[in-house]
């Protein structure tokens, strides 16, 4: 009993408020709410709706948003007798400058020993790729061999930029996937 008793209250709320249809209604647009001065005489247009056969309590229909708008800013005024004076040209940006490197910060002791570990899998990693025939290889494991190529470089332009823990992170990934090459039957 009290489950269709709440079930009936809910679907009467839900279906006979006025003030919902409300919530529905698209805000106006910003280009509708500064419409040109002929157009402004005109009354609104409304869609008529078919009236509901229960009755409904009048309510007012909402007021539109006040407009708000942002205060002017100053203008600064030159003197009447003096020319306006051009502003220089902005610098032209360097095109071939690359965003600074965010790396953590590691000790000299720990720099060197991830340079070193760098180092020994970039030899690692090489020394793999020349075990390898490429001839002898399928599509996928050849397109694997130029990824490792392309992570060594990349090891390399990385460890001349200073940014020690992508080097080791690109060497890394050479190393396992030339380890994994060359596992592989051919």
């Amino acid at each position: 009993m009290r489950i269709a008793l709440l079930l009936t209250a809910a679907l009467l709320g839900l279906t006979g408020c006025a003030t919902i249809k409300g919530w529905f209604e698209p805000a106006p647009a910003p280009a509708q709410a500064a419409q040109p001065p002929a157009r402004a005489a005109q009354p609104p247009t409304r869609v008529e709706q078919p009236e509901d056969p229960a009755p409904r309590a009048a309510t007012p229909p909402p007021s539109p948003a006040p407009r708000v708008t942002p205060p002017a800013a100053p203008r600064p005024t030159a003197p009447a007798s003096a020319p306006p004076a051009a502003a220089p040209p902005a610098p032209a940006a360097p095109t071939n400058v690359q965003p600074p490197v965010l790396s953590p910060v590691l000790s000299a002791a720990d720099e060197q020993r991830l340079r070193a570990d760098t180092q020994q899998r970039l030899d690692g990693a090489e020394q793999r790729l020349r075990q390898i025939d490429p001839s002898k290889l399928a599509s996928a494991q050849q397109d694997s061999l130029l990824t490792v190529q392309s992570f060594i470089n990349k090891a390399r332009e990385a460890l001349q930029t200073k940014d020690i823990q992508r080097a080791f992170t690109l060497a890394d990934k050479a190393y396992l996937l030339a380890d994994e090459l060359t596992k592989r039957p051919r």
